[in-house]
């Protein structure tokens, strides 16, 4: 009798720590059905105060060249990502204005890089997701601004963000 007590406690205890498992399962799963949704619906999320402000400072690499020159300007771009393509127009613009290069990930590519057609210099495939990587990019699309020795000096998420490119003298 004894021994029939002991295991319906340890049953009960069993069932008991399995129940809280469960719980604390589906809870986690609400949170993450919650921002799921929110990330179908266009929320920001995470990055929703994302400026690449962060970026300053950091060198991007293969890009330093004559430390007199204007400021480069670098767009970094996201095959799937719906900004990119509406940022794509005003990139292009500001490309024709001052040296620029593009760099677009994921594949196929066709599409963006089509887009980006005007651009200098455009760089797709593995050298850009090394690239992106070595900067630290987190969000598409991202703007810099590199100077002749290669270090970010501006970063920004929209082209409206960054100052025009300086008249030539």
């Amino acid at each position: 009798m004894a021994f029939l007590v002991v295991a319906l406690v340890l049953l009960a205890g069993l069932c008991c720590l399995l129940l809280v498992l469960v719980l604390a399962v589906l809870r986690r799963l609400r949170e993450h059905e919650t921002r799921f949704e929110r990330l179908s619906a266009g929320a920001v999320d995470e990055f929703a105060y994302y400026d690449g402000a962060e970026l300053v400072g950091r060198r991007v690499p293969g890009f330093a060249g004559h430390p007199d020159a204007a400021p480069r300007l670098v767009g970094f771009f996201s095959v799937g990502c719906g900004t990119c393509h509406e940022q794509a127009p005003p990139f292009i613009a500001s490309a024709s204005e001052r040296d620029a290069s593009a760099i677009v990930l994921g594949s196929p590519a066709d599409e963006m890089t089509g887009l980006l057609e005007g651009v200098p210099r455009l760089i797709v495939g593995e050298e850009g997701d090394t690239l992106a990587k070595a900067v630290g990019i987190k969000v598409f699309p991202t703007f810099v601004e590199v100077d002749g020795d290669g270090v970010i000096v501006r970063a920004a998420v929209d082209m409206a963000e960054l100052p025009a490119a300086a008249p030539a003298l």
